[in-house]
């Protein structure tokens, strides 16, 4: 039988007493224990929390076992064991002079130290190594055939794409996609990721901006749930080289679900991300969007012109395209022509010519904007301004009598025009057919259902709203926000608009730093500061504020 040994310590305890491993890390690991066929260590590693080392010299300490090191005089002796099992249950029997060792990856698997008990004489050692260690030696030692070897045992079905197919079209693997992403509906998920590691897959929902772990897929489907989510987004299953993008449809609990699927492939397999867009949800109303009276008055002001360009900054996932939908929703009166060209399409919009960009047959914004002016709009939307021949057109378009909305990805309102002129937009053009920028970001609600009171803070924070001293409030974690506290999000904005002096300005060349002073001294306000507007009336919290807006303001703490 094997040399006797302790279990002294948990493993999780002693990678956390010997610095490797974080306490909290160590709690969202056993969480998943339950959930999955698997190991604590395999679930850290996984995660991402450890190394294949860290857990090797963990178990090394925990069991009291030496690690293998091959020698010169070692002797592999013969099993008589099925490839199968071998393959499952990789280990190696080595004599070493009188001695006789069993080399394994995991001293806990019943099925080697049974298989090790029958060849070896007593007393046999027990010696641990790393799992692609152990799977080098039998590669080498142990004939397997011309099977699959064990490394690559859990992707020996995507090399058959037939049977790769059959397994996304059994019912195991429908349910778990199925109930995945009705879950992250339920949850209020605006993505799914599923992401793929050198230890498996782990499935993160993000909610209200911020990335969750959800769980670890069991192993034996992990393939399989990315083939299926490939084949209801028409992408072609057997291409794993290169992104591919697609759509789903589908009705979950009564409403209207668009899924909008990406692949991307990384060194250990493809990662997936699902955007879901609820058509039900999107609200296109701007008092829904938590402009402030002062600067949702500036933004219909300049949506009602009847040419020029408005554009939202701010980066990906901060609510422009959901912006710039109620401003067009705003405008739609029935006797104007609207016309969009977006990337993607994400909500049908009634009364509303929209047209989606494809480069791959050559149709980009640039090209796609061109023909737009040919169709007689009085309205256009062009999604990103990404590149001189993009922002030349909506440019001549503007001061050709078009209304163009657009966005851009700058930190904020006054960048817009710098990141104009860097694009090569000549100064005097800006200046001609610039209207007004709004930069906008999103900020998680505070939770309504344990929302509590959470003391005061003075106006020496920085230019708090005049009145002094006011309640801060903060969630405390219920039920009803999966204990985050926060439940929904709202924008916090500032609004630039080109008055006479700053077209002046923008036509001169004056720096950043001189339009900044003159759209202060003229009422501009940053976004910092509506942020802080909307800490004092209890809907967000100041550490929410100063996440979101960091290093856009000098008011970021």
């Amino acid at each position: 039988m094997a040399v006797f040994f302790n279990k002294k310590e948990k493993m999780g305890d002693l990678l956390v007493r010997r610095g490797r491993l974080q306490p909290n890390q160590l709690e969202r690991a056993l969480s998943h224990l339950e959930s999955v066929p698997q190991g604590l260590g395999e679930i850290l590693v996984s995660l991402g929390f450890v190394s294949e080392e860290d857990v090797l010299m963990a178990l090394a300490e925990q069991f009291s076992l030496k690690i293998f090191v091959s020698r010169e005089n070692d002797v592999y002796l013969p099993l008589d064991i099925s490839k199968m099992f071998h393959r499952e249950h990789p280990f190696a029997l080595v004599q070493r002079g009188d001695e006789h060792i069993l080399v394994c990856h995991d001293p806990m698997d019943g099925d080697i130290l049974s298989a090790a008990e029958i060849k070896l004489p007593d007393p046999f050692e027990i010696q641990i190594t790393l799992e692609t260690e152990i799977r080098k030696i039998v590669e080498e030692y142990y004939d397997l055939g011309d099977e699959t070897s064990v490394g690559e045992e859990r992707f020996v079905d995507e090399s058959d794409i037939d049977k790769l197919k059959d397994m996304a079209s059994e019912a195991p693997v429908i349910k778990y996609v199925n109930n995945l992403i009705d879950t992250a509906v339920n949850r209020r998920a605006s993505d799914i990721h599923i992401e793929s590691y050198e230890g498996g897959q782990l499935i993160r929902f993000r909610i209200d901006g911020i990335l969750h772990d959800y769980e670890i897929p069991p192993v034996s489907l992990q393939a399989a749930i990315i083939s299926r989510t490939k084949l209801l987004s028409a992408l072609d299953i057997a291409e794993r080289r290169i992104p591919q993008d697609g759509k789903i449809s589908m009705r979950i609990g009564g409403k209207e679900i668009d899924l909008r699927v990406s692949t991307m492939p990384t060194i250990y397999g493809e990662g997936v991300v699902i955007r879901i867009l609820e058509k039900s949800s999107v609200i296109l109303d701007m008092a829904h969007l938590g402009m402030s009276k002062e600067i949702e008055g500036q933004f219909k002001k300049i949506i009602s012109y009847p040419n020029g360009i408005v554009l939202v900054t701010g980066p990906t996932g901060s609510g422009k395209t959901t912006t710039l939908y109620c401003a067009l929703n705003q405008i739609n009166s029935g006797s104007n022509k609207i016309i969009t060209l977006e990337d993607p399409v994400e909500y049908q919009l009634k009364g509303i010519n929209q047209t989606q960009v494809r480069p791959e047959i050559g149709l980009t914004f640039a090209k796609g904007l061109r023909s737009i002016v040919r169709q007689d709009p009085d309205i256009i939307m062009v999604g990103e301004i990404r590149d001189l021949d993009t922002a030349a057109i909506a440019v001549q378009s503007s001061l050709t009598g078009h209304l163009v909305f657009s966005t851009l990805h700058t930190n904020d309102a006054l960048s817009a025009v710098t990141r104009m002129v860097d694009i090569g937009v000549e100064n005097f053009l800006i200046s001609s057919s610039l209207r007004g920028v709004l930069a906008q970001r999103l900020v998680r609600c505070i939770c309504l259902h344990c929302r509590t009171e959470n003391g005061y803070v003075s106006e020496h924070l920085r230019s708090v709203p005049p009145g002094g001293d006011f309640k801060m409030f903060s969630g405390a974690g219920c039920v009803h926000c999966s204990g985050s506290g926060y439940s929904g999000r709202i924008g916090i904005y500032e609004m630039l608009t080109m008055s006479d002096a700053m077209c002046r300005a923008v036509a001169k060349g004056k720096n950043l730093e001189e339009l900044k002073d003159i759209a202060v001294s003229e009422g501009f306000r940053e976004m910092y500061l509506d942020g802080l507007l909307k800490v004092k009336e209890g809907k967000t919290t100041l550490s929410e504020v100063v996440r979101v807006s960091r290093g856009i303001s000098d008011g970021a703490l």
